[in-house]
Order: structure tokens, then C-alpha cells, then sequence
């Protein structure tokens, strides 16, 4: 069921899949720049076997409306969806799942307020500010920069079929919605949040299990922001690493089960370590 609902920032929209009152944990899923609610699609059939799913669009993507003054801030992102959350009533400790810069956005969240939190997910998430700066709308065309439609297949593994997708356009079909200019804007937050802090500080300093899923065949991160996030964080405690092989950079679209059963396997390990 999707509904929008009322935050101070302006309307959310969210899509709750399941029954947020029954015995499931409940899963939020949080997507990044150029994208909407309809990226997590493919996933939730899987992740709905032992989840509620809250998917949500961010203020600005999707059918949630522009942000207060065209204003866009990783803080108030974060917050927007606390609201969200809040107005369905959720009571119990949830895990939250961000994509791209949406990795940012969860640990902001956490930061915020982590008593609300059971672990953390992120995936092909940058870990430091050279590599958080993700701008998929341009192309080089002999020698020069120029612009274009957001370029669907850097999205995806090399050879990956598109056409196995419910909706081969969601790439295309999301970007459209969302205005240049708020674009512009979240691209200059995500690398600004790193430089202040990088990932591998604000991760010491979470007082959450994290599990980072890297796609092998990313090519918006790329190979060097893969190996740089890495190297950044393998030696963080209460940090799990883990490659998606032959996956792209939105992997839950090319292997959802596979992150699932990822989310799963991590979600089992965080209960056990609570309850010892």
C-alpha cells in the first residue's frame, strides 16, 4: 500500500508491503540521488518473507514532493523518513537499507537516532568524498562533456538484460521525476558529508552492526571507490563486508535474492549477538 504522509519538510510518500502490526521485524529501504521507491521492486518479494517492507521515496524523488524551499540537506532527508516512520506508528527497532548515497542517509538517520535501530545495510555506498560525488547525466562525446538523459546501463553490471526487470525503464522512469536542480543539490550534500566526516569515522563512532554490500561489477562506484571503501572499512568493528559478484551498482535489481539472503543471513547473526 503506498500513502504520502504529512512531515514538516513536506509530503512522503512511502509503500508499506506486509502488516506492520504483525510478529516480523520490519525493514526500511531508503534509495539514492535519481532514483524512487520503484528501485526496491524486484527485492521486496523476498525481503516480505521475513520483513515488513517500508519503502520509501525521498523528499524531492518519486511522488513525495520537493523539499521546503527547494532546500535539500542529508539531514533533513533523514529526518523527513524519521517522520515518515513515526506517522506509521512503528514501535519497534527497525533495520534500515540504503542504496548509493541513500547509505548516507541511513547513517544519518542512525546518527540521529539510534535507539530506533536494529543494524544497518548499505549498499555500494561511498566510504569517502572523492568517490561520493555521483553524476550519471553527462557523457563525453570526443573529448567534450555533454549532457544527457541519465545513462541507464552504468547502473547495472556490464551485459546485464534489462528486459528480465518488471520495469526495464525504472532507471529512466525514475530520474525523469526528479528536478535537475534537486538533483544538483544532493550530489554537492553527499560528498560534503563525507569531507566533514568520512565514513570510516562516523561507522566507529555508530553504536550499530553494519553490513556493506559491494557489487564487483559497479561502474557508477567504480573499482578504485570499491577498493577505497574498502580499505577504508574492513577494519572497523561490528563492520561485515561483503562482494556481490558479477552484480552492478544497483545490485537488489540484478540479484535480489541474493541481497536479501545477505540481509537475512547479517539481520540472524545481530539477534544472536543480542540475545548472548
Amino acid at each position: 500500500m503506498e500513502q504520502k504522509l504529512f512531515t514538516s519538510n513536506g509530503e512522503v510518500n512511502v509503500k508499506v508491503t506486509g502488516d506492520l502490526a504483525s510478529d516480523k521485524e520490519i525493514i526500511v529501504l531508503v534509495h539514492g540521488i535519481d532514483a524512487s521507491l520503484e528501485y526496491f521492486d524486484e527485492i521486496t518479494p523476498f525481503l516480505e518473507k521475513r520483513f515488513t517492507v517500508v519503502a520509501v521515496d525521498l523528499l524531492g524523488h518519486g511522488k513525495s514532493d520537493p523539499a521546503k524551499d527547494e532546500n535539500y540537506q542529508m539531514d533533513s532527508e533523514a529526518w523527513a523518513v524519521w517522520e515518515a516512520i513515526a506517522k506509521l506508528r512503528i514501535v519497534k527497532d527497525v533495520t534500515l537499507f540504503g542504496y548509493g548515497i541513500g547509505g548516507l542517509i541511513v547513517t544519518q538517520m542512525t546518527e540521529m537516532h539510534d535507539i530506533s535501530v536494529k543494524d544497518v545495510v548499505m549498499l555500494n555506498t561511498p566510504a569517502n568524498e572523492k568517490y561520493a560525488y555521483i553524476n550519471t547525466m553527462t557523457t563525453r562525446l570526443g573529448g567534450m562533456m555533454a549532457s544527457s538523459q541519465v545513462k541507464a546501463k552504468l547502473y547495472f553490471a556490464k551485459g546485464f538484460d534489462t528486459s528480465t526487470l518488471s520495469n526495464p525503464k525504472v532507471v529512466q522512469e525514475a530520474s525523469k521525476q526528479v528536478e535537475r536542480k534537486t538533483s544538483k543539490q544532493l550530489q554537492k550534500i553527499a560528498p560534503a558529508y563525507l569531507e566533514e566526516k568520512s565514513m570510516n569515522k562516523r561507522l566507529r563512532a555508530l553504536p550499530k552492526p553494519a553490513l556493506l554490500l559491494y557489487g564487483t561489477e559497479d561502474q557508477i562506484l567504480g573499482e578504485d571507490g570499491i577498493k577505497d571503501a574498502k580499505a577504508s572499512l574492513e577494519r572497523v568493528p561490528d563492520v561485515k563486508i561483503r562482494d556481490i559478484e558479477g552484480a552492478g551498482h544497483a545490485a537488489m535489481l540484478e540479484q535480489p535474492e541474493k541481497i536479501a539472503n545477505e540481509i537475512f543471513s547479517f539481520n540472524d547473526i545481530v539477534t544472536k549477538a543480542k540475545e548472548n
